[in-house]
């Protein structure tokens, strides 16, 4: 309710200025768009959001597949990726809760960037003049869906060191060519956080999103990720959230694969924005995910032709062309993930679907039933109400579908008895009812 409350609220206008006017710090502007043009065709059902939701975790599979594509990973590792991407029981409220829409359009808009760029450098070009702005608009949609998208100039560092040495030798040189894009997508970086931290409606204001610099935050976070990561493993000490990252060290870098060892930046760098707030986990890793993903195809794919010769050594496959063999193999262990993926899922996501605001959607059934209407631009007052908070005054405007009609709360702030008998709608909430008074 509050995420559709604050697009709406304001005019349309101001989520249009919003999608440019970075410096201004305002809230995730891109996720407006998810969520404005829903209210208008769905109003307050919450099937619609849903619905759409899942299209857009598809596309955000399509686009893990594509950059794993661009990355040089073959077609095994990359219906991996994509096989991973469609439901992670680590992230398992990505799936279920549309709040978590600013994690996908990041998503999405991180993915789709990264293999944009990678596509075109990996043709042996440099990005030209309209396709760093295809790119840089594509930056900006990833930021203006949640912060996660900043760390994107970073690990394009990483990308052209891996793949095309490093830059510094001749950095002159390099910034006019290739740097060019990395030198703008940072300044557009420095913006972006410039809002976030000094805006008018900087984030960096509020305490949840201030970041502590500690050993404790860091650690807290790293058992969080490394858990989630490897689908709610029990909480562990720091031993071994060490020997899960020296493990992963050790399979990146032990050869001479430039996609593992990007993989392996790719996981370290894309976190850093969450990794000194409080308590961020599960969907909150969508975008790093991609790395990991991307990191599980590459190793499967590098071990399918040791497990497809074991394979054709058994007598039921002897004299099987080990081709066949190999993609039978691909075949079963993808089937077998889905499986184990499907059942991960229905013991997850399904509760979680009833848990997420039953009494918001106590509420929502009695306004459906109620069906109250005012005149637009009337003052309305709610006497009781079933929260501790200011749900109501959200959902009720958003009922009554008005910008200039206003709810107050009695409850959450007790109105002088001339304002109540002024008002044009009283309301109050009584034994699970909505009742209107006048």
């Amino acid at each position: 309710m509050l995420a559709i409350w604050i697009y709406w609220s304001p005019s349309p206008w101001r989520l249009l200025e919003s999608q440019f006017m970075i410096w201004r710090g305002y809230f995730r502007p891109t996720a407006g768009l998810f969520f404005l043009p829903l209210y208008e065709v769905f109003g307050l059902n919450p099937v619609g959001y849903h619905a759409i939701l899942l299209v857009l975790l598809l596309v955000g599979a399509y686009q893990m597949y594509r950059l794993s594509r661009a990355l040089g990973s073959g077609e095994a590792a990359s219906a991996m990726v994509a096989l991973i991407a469609c439901y992670h029981g680590g992230l398992s409220n990505l799936y279920y809760n549309s709040v978590f829409v600013f994690d996908v359009l990041c998503g999405i808009f991180f993915f789709a960037a990264l293999a944009y760029y990678a596509r075109i450098r990996s043709s042996g070009r440099l990005l030209s003049g309209g396709q760093t702005v295809v790119f840089l608009a594509l930056f900006l949609c990833a930021l203006n869906s949640k912060e996660m998208g900043a760390a994107l100039p970073a690990v394009l560092l990483a990308y052209e060191w891996l793949f095309y040495g490093s830059p510094w030798k001749k950095f002159a040189g390099w910034l006019r060519g290739q740097g060019r894009v990395i030198f703008w997508a940072g300044m557009l970086d420095l913006v972006f956080i410039y809002g976030k931290r000094f805006g008018q409606y900087g984030l960096m204001k509020e305490t949840a999103y201030t970041p502590v610099i500690s050993w404790e935050r860091f650690l807290d976070f790293q058992e969080r990720y490394i858990g989630d990561i490897f689908y709610h493993l029990p909480r562990f000490g720091w031993i071994a959230t060490l020997i899960v990252w020296a493990a992963v060290t050790y399979l990146a870098w032990r050869g001479k694969n430039r996609v593992l060892r990007f993989c392996w930046w790719y996981i370290v760098l894309t976190p850093l924005p969450l990794a000194f707030l409080i308590g961020r986990d599960q969907a909150c890793l969508y975008v790093t995910l991609a790395g990991w993903a991307v990191l599980a195809g590459t190793l499967f794919a590098s071990w399918l032709p040791t497990l497809a010769r074991v394979v054709a050594a058994e007598p039921t496959f002897r004299g099987m062309e080990i081709g066949r063999v190999r993609v039978l193999v691909a075949t079963a262990v993808m089937i077998a993930m889905a499986l184990a993926s499907w059942s991960y899922k229905r013991t997850d996501i399904e509760p979680g679907n009833l848990t997420i605001a039953p009494l918001t959607a106590e509420v929502l059934a009695q306004f459906r039933a109620v069906k109250p209407q005012v005149r637009p631009g009337s003052k309305v007052v709610f006497l009781e109400d079933p929260f501790n908070s200011f749900d109501m005054a959200m959902i009720a405007e958003l009922w009554f579908g008005d910008r200039r009609t206003r709810v107050r709360l009695n409850q959450k702030t007790p109105l002088p008895d001339g304002e109540i008998a002024a008002a044009d709608a009283v309301f109050t909430w009584k034994d699970g009812k909505l009742i209107r008074v006048k």
